[in-house]
């Protein structure tokens, strides 16, 4: 028979958790600091703390944390709201693809640079004719003597406008299943040959950018790993994105401020609503063990990129929920931008949320990787 599982921390885990927080306090930026300097400023402050790339290799700048007490750290940093670092995509993406597939020289090069926030990373994935599925990859690299030669284009780039550092999949071969001919580069943005071309979005944000890429030549010691091994490397990166502990304290957080707004526009005495609420909150401490359950399984090295697939779809749909409850809590007011200090802005929400579901995986994709990796369910 199987034991309770023992979900308290230590009385050195929470001293921490304390200094953290003490930390955290001080020095993170105030509410209206959020410029790119701002942002590169607090990334250094985090670095110099200790705080970043704690499982990383000390010769490279890591290794101050042990694995819980990036855990908590990662807790803290989501309660108190505070903003991500500005080269927040290289750290959880690029750094960790670069230490285990790169080369020592593009691991002293790269990861020192990447954690003080003196390199921003933007990351080439998506195509027009290639989004989630990243088998019909068509911007293509080809050998040159020494250099690579990228021709293609790339959608949905993420903060391209802010990046000096594109991490670039491309196909480097045709031969064999899809798959296997994919190969990731590691490319100065201001590479002659490559245009940004950014994109506005339904919130008036241009976040996200077209990447054009014509007679990009760069050298071959750009590739990150074995030719060919491209598909590999990325499937690793994406892992990064989808799990952590924190998602379940920033639903918390979402509740928290779904449940003043309720009470602001006198739901919460509506049976309907409260059903709502209850509903939104036991699905956010579903959240909350689900973390729990990723980082067991980080703390004990079990590599599970199936189970983050499966909290991808659950954080999506539940992030969709929580900002159409926000705005239908507001009633007649709902669609319109949030004009009062610290109110919550549910309409903007409401409108960037759309996007995860497709962003970092569709969510279909999502859902066929949990049924045949997880359920075992048949390919039809």
């Amino acid at each position: 028979m199987l034991g309770a599982m023992d979900l308290t921390y230590t009385p050195e885990e929470e001293a921490f958790r304390q200094q953290a927080r003490d930390w955290i306090a001080r020095n993170r930026p105030a509410p209206g600091e959020q410029g790119v300097e701002a942002l590169r400023a607090w990334q250094r402050r985090l670095n110099d703390a200790g705080f970043l790339g704690s499982a990383w290799p000390s010769e490279y700048g890591g290794g101050s944390l042990t694995p819980m007490q990036q855990a908590i750290l990662n807790e803290e940093l989501a309660r108190a709201d505070a903003p991500g670092p500005l080269g927040s995509m290289g750290l959880s993406w690029v750094g960790p693809a670069i230490l285990r597939f790169g080369s020592e020289a593009q691991k002293r090069r790269f990861i020192p640079r990447l954690l003080s926030g003196d390199d921003v990373w933007a990351t080439g994935y998506s195509e027009p004719g290639a989004g989630s599925d990243m088998y019909n990859t068509q911007t293509r690299a080809l050998r040159d003597g020494d250099h690579y030669v990228i021709n293609g284009q790339k959608v949905w780039t993420s903060l391209a406008h802010l990046s000096n550092w594109y991490f670039l999949l491309t196909r480097t071969s045709s031969e064999g299943h899809k798959v296997a001919g994919l190969s990731l580069f590691l490319v100065p943005m201001d590479t002659p040959g490559i245009e940004i071309r950014r994109t506005r979005m339904i919130t008036g944000d241009s976040e996200f950018s077209e990447v054009f890429l014509k007679d990009v030549r760069v050298p071959a010691d750009a590739l990150l790993g074995a030719e060919n091994q491209g598909y590999e490397v990325v499937s690793s990166a994406l892992v990064n994105e989808r799990s952590g502990i924190a998602t379940g304290i920033r639903f918390d957080r979402s509740f928290e401020e779904l449940l003043a707004t309720a009470r602001e526009f006198g739901r919460t005495g509506d049976p309907v609503w409260r059903r709502r609420l209850a509903h939104l909150a036991t699905q956010a401490k579903i959240m909350n063990v689900f973390g729990l359950r990723v980082l067991s399984d980080q703390l004990a090295g079990r590599f599970n990129p199936h189970t983050s697939a499966a909290m991808k779809c659950m954080a999506t749909q539940l992030t969709q929920a929580f900002s159409e409850a926000g705005v239908a809590a507001r009633g007649a007011f709902g669609l319109l931008d949030a004009e009062g200090e610290g109110e919550i802005d549910w309409a903007h929400r409401y409108l960037s949320d759309r996007s995860m579901t497709i962003a970092g995986g569709t969510t279909e994709i999502q859902r066929n990787i949990v049924a045949e990796r997880i359920l075992g369910l048949p390919r039809r």
